[in-house]
């Protein structure tokens, strides 16, 4: 019996290494890619980005809208950025075109550098509060005001990212001062 289920798992191995085109000796970047979480699939181009004040729709008809960004705003009452880093303001229009309500929609915006870092609001305790949406009803409208964190220089974008589970349903404003 071991030695059937031995001869399986070679089997699936040889399998599986001849799918991804190995020869059964692994290559040095193999164990690095065994470590590196993918990345989602992208178009050549990449997901359009929008300017301040164009609209972003997703496929459940949800909106979001920049009205407005700021950089350099006050930091909060208690602390203050860390050096090299500054408070950023963001203005959202948010509108429900969905017959669901649309739970915790400013949970899914999150500003990114050009780095590629990704800074949510939750972790910007040296900057002002964000505004907090439970839920829009359908048809709902909202605006709210998000505040990050992030570095004093360098390309920004607001990243919506409708769903957690299709993380490749990206949406990207380019945050310029208007």
């Amino acid at each position: 019996m071991r030695k059937g289920i031995a001869a399986i798992g070679a089997a699936l191995l040889a399998i599986g290494i001849s799918a991804c085109g190995g020869t059964g000796t692994p290559s040095p970047t193999a164990s690095t890619q065994a470590h590196v979480s993918p990345s989602p699939s992208r178009s050549p181009s990449g997901p359009k980005v929008y300017l301040v004040g164009q609209t972003m729709t997703n496929g459940a008809h949800q909106t979001v809208t920049v009205t407005a960004f700021a950089q350099g705003v006050a930091a909060s009452q208690f602390s203050s950025p860390t050096p090299g880093d500054q408070c950023v303001s963001v203005q959202l229009e948010l509108f429900n075109g969905d017959s669901s309500p649309w739970d915790l929609p400013v949970d899914e915006l999150t500003a990114v550098d050009a780095s590629g870092q990704s800074y949510d609001t939750y972790s910007s305790f040296d900057c002002p509060s964000s505004d907090s949406i439970d839920s829009l009803v359908p048809g709902g409208r909202a605006p709210a005001t998000l505040y990050f964190e992030v570095p004093l220089s360098g390309k920004l974008l607001l990243q919506w990212t409708p769903s957690a589970l299709n993380a490749t349903s990206v949406y990207n404003t380019e945050l310029k001062a208007s």
